[in-house]
């Protein structure tokens, strides 16, 4: 794989900027595929890059989809995930030669994967358990029986 995710300091100079228009598959980012968590789409990577006095900015759009089980009855559930507009920053000072988008674009695809997925927003198995869950108390409102 070309690496694309490699950005150059010095190219960014005199107020240059860089886009970055990438596919990437998980096993790029060094995710290998795990039981419980399935990319079945291409991670499709936008991004642009520039300078701000000592600071290197890089605006980051992301979207890609995921297969989870549902925690109820374990189905695999279809997510399709989307970041816009989420900005890097990272002190020039603090970079050599590049700066190496890859551990952030695979940080950002786990942060943003829901920690758990329900089938349809309420599965059909919920009935089997439901007798498991503690009874929700009823709330009071106490002013809501004024009337206007």
């Amino acid at each position: 794989m070309e690496n694309n995710l490699h950005i150059f300091i010095d190219r960014l100079k005199n107020d240059k900027e860089e886009k970055i228009l990438d596919t990437l598959l998980a096993k790029d980012l060094d995710i290998e595929r795990e039981k419980e968590l399935i990319f079945r789409t291409p991670i499709e990577l936008e991004a642009k890059v520039y300078r701000v006095n000592e600071e290197l900015i890089i605006n980051v759009n992301l979207k890609f989809g995921v297969s989870i089980p549902c925690k109820i009855c374990n189905k695999l559930i279809e997510k399709d995930i989307k970041v816009k507009n989420l900005y890097i920053t990272e002190e020039i000072e603090n970079i050599k030669t590049f700066y190496d988008l890859k551990d952030e674009i695979k940080n950002l695809c786990f942060l943003q994967i829901p920690s758990y997925v329900e089938c349809l927003d309420s599965c059909p198995s919920r009935e089997n358990i439901k007798n498991y869950f503690k009874e929700q108390k009823k709330e009071n409102f106490p002013f809501s029986d004024l009337k206007e």
